[in-house]
């Protein structure tokens, strides 16, 4: 029985890394590239930024929903009922309206630009949330079905749509297929409309999840966030092109986060330090792997697929990189704490996360530039994977 569950538990983190693998190719090593060779460097890097803050957005609102809906479904279980949280996505559609405005006044980007984002983030934020059904049913082979699609779509949008104007078309097709898959084999959109007792706990979860959610992928997408109004918009495409392998990393890892979370909000699930030490470990093991690697193929691997970019990028690789990964060891951690701890535990250790990243940002950026910003990423990223490991140490007995 015991071998029967590790197996399907290793078959499922498999899935997932074949999954996240495709997508990040896709994204990473087609799009962005293609993008990248047919916008300026300054065009590129104001896209990186918008990209980036639309991206807060749908982790914002989307990926909180998801966690929300791991998290309270026993809940809603035990009850009996359902509810609430297609009420929640409406309400976060009307954010993602206001929030794509927001970058309009900020960006001031032509009119289509500004409606194909929009479209982009409103169903961004919904297939973020509807992929939470994956999830709570195990069923972790539709993920890597929806990414294969996602990524034939992503590809081919770009080839046909990365110019100046079109480019955020190439996002509404890509999220699009997803969210579209994920409403034919799932049944999320037609829960009931309706509030149920269950409401105000789950919107104050909500909230706590997105005021933690926000400070930590600012701080994700700090170096654009930062960087744009310091050093400009090549800038930007400069330090986002060193942390792209790293970033790459980071992509395909994630969802072994999403697998233990589903996993950790099955009823049986009993969490403890044993547990804990176990899957950090295995994740330090692997990441200080990928990491010895990187330091031989990264540069390699920049320089072929940014090669009008790479030698502005090549001083900073290698330390770009290391911050990336020091992000995926706390990541790695994190699911464990989301389900078993408070969640004011998670919000403070993304307020810590966030003090030091901007306090560290403001004092090397104007000396040192984008070297100091690396050292301000590598210093937030693991005083929060400290922060996460002995908040798991004393709270798991």
């Amino acid at each position: 029985m015991l071998n029967r569950k590790l197996g399907r538990i290793s078959a499922d983190f498999s899935v997932n890394i074949l999954a996240s693998v495709v997508y990040t190719f896709a994204r990473q090593i087609v799009v962005f590239p293609i993008l990248a060779a047919r916008l300026s460097d300054a065009d590129y890097g104001m896209l990186l930024t918008v990209v980036g803050l639309a991206n807060v957005c749908t982790s914002l609102i989307g990926n909180s929903l998801n966690n929300i809906r791991l998290v309270q479904n026993n809940a809603y279980e035990t009850v009996g009922i359902k509810g609430d949280f297609n009420i929640l996505c409406v309400l976060g559609a009307l954010l993602s309206i206001a929030f794509s405005l927001a970058l309009w006044i900020m960006f001031r980007y032509s009119w289509i630009t500004a409606v194909l984002l929009t479209v982009h983030i409103i169903a961004a934020n919904v297939y973020q949330y509807a992929t939470a059904f994956f999830r709570l049913e195990l069923n972790f082979k539709r993920i890597l079905t929806t990414n294969i699609l996602v990524s034939v779509a992503y590809i081919a949008a770009a080839l046909c749509f990365a110019t100046e104007q079109l480019w955020p078309l190439v996002f509404v097709l890509g999220e699009g297929v997803g969210l579209l898959y994920t409403m034919k084999v799932t049944n999320f959109y037609r829960e009931p409309f309706t509030p149920t007792p269950l409401m105000r706990e789950t919107a104050g979860k909500l909230i706590v999840f997105m005021l933690a959610g926000l400070v930590g992928n600012l701080l994700t997408y700090a170096d654009r966030i930062i960087i744009y109004p310091t050093l400009g918009a090549e800038s930007v495409s400069y330090y986002s092109t060193a942390s792209f392998f790293g970033k790459s990393a980071g992509i395909v890892m994630t969802p072994i986060a999403g697998v233990l979370l589903g996993y950790f909000a099955q009823k049986n699930f009993q969490a403890s330090k044993k547990l804990f030490i176990l899957v950090n470990s295995i994740s330090l093991v692997g990441l200080a792997v990928f990491l010895a690697g990187s330091w031989l193929i990264a540069p390699w691997f920049t320089s072929v697929l940014y090669p009008t970019l790479y030698q502005a990028s090549a001083p900073y690789i290698q330390l770009a990189n290391l911050g990336s990964v020091i992000s995926i060891a706390g990541n790695m951690a994190q699911p464990m704490i989301l389900k078993c701890c408070s969640t004011k535990w998670v919000l403070g250790v993304q307020i810590v996360y966030g003090v030091v990243y901007l306090a560290a940002a403001m004092l090397l950026l104007p000396g040192y530039g984008l070297t100091g910003f690396c050292w301000a990423t590598i210093l937030a990223n693991a005083v929060r994977l400290c922060v996460l490991y002995i908040l798991g140490l004393v709270k798991f007995h």
